[in-house]
């Protein structure tokens, strides 16, 4: 290899891409800027490899709630599959967009999925903490609502299970239908 794209290689890396082997890492925890750069990442592998599936790697203990839905709007209006792959920990919003990719979605045999109820952060007066509560009740709705399209189970059950933190392993996702497969079994 030379030089010249050894350096190109790392610069990739570096923007969490590999566009060589069509893959996108999601590793740090989601901000309000990750739609733009997730999308990014995707429309660069898309450009090089044409149809050719993207693999989106995470390894994320999740974040911002925009984001994870912002991406998943993404992947979905994307014209190439993308597989969303597990390996150590999808938390939070990352284990919805693990469940949510639109090809193949596996976990490693050892990794761990953690989703669960929003959260809310908010201070001021009580008419507003009231309305940032009655919104974050609609997100978790909304949430509900995709997991059980992608999972064909009803919106109660995913009430339910998340009402508190909900650990999986990778057998469990697959009995939940959160993955296809396990990866190495």
């Amino acid at each position: 290899m030379k030089n010249k794209e050894l350096k190109l290689m790392y610069k990739e890396l570096d923007y969490g891409v590999d566009t060589q082997n069509n893959i996108i890492y999601l590793s740090e925890t989601l901000s309000i800027t990750d739609v733009r750069d997730v999308s990014s990442r995707l429309e660069m592998c898309r450009k090089v490899n044409g149809d050719k599936p993207i693999d989106l790697i995470l390894s994320s203990y999740g974040g911002d709630v925009y984001s994870m839905l912002g991406i998943i709007d993404y992947m979905r209006l994307m014209d190439v599959k993308v597989n969303t792959r597990c390996y150590g920990a999808a938390m939070s919003a990352a284990a919805v967009i693990l469940a949510c990719g639109t090809g193949e979605r596996t976990m490693s045999k050892n990794a761990t999925v953690m989703i669960h109820e929003g959260s809310i952060f908010e201070e001021g007066k009580i008419s507003d903490v009231l309305k940032s509560s009655d919104h974050l009740k609609e997100l978790h709705k909304t949430i509900n609502k995709i997991l059980s399209e992608v999972t064909n189970k009803d919106e109660e059950y995913w009430t339910e299970k998340t009402k508190t933190d909900l650990y999986l392993t990778a057998e469990e996702c697959l009995e939940f239908k959160i993955i296809d497969k396990i990866e190495g079994v």
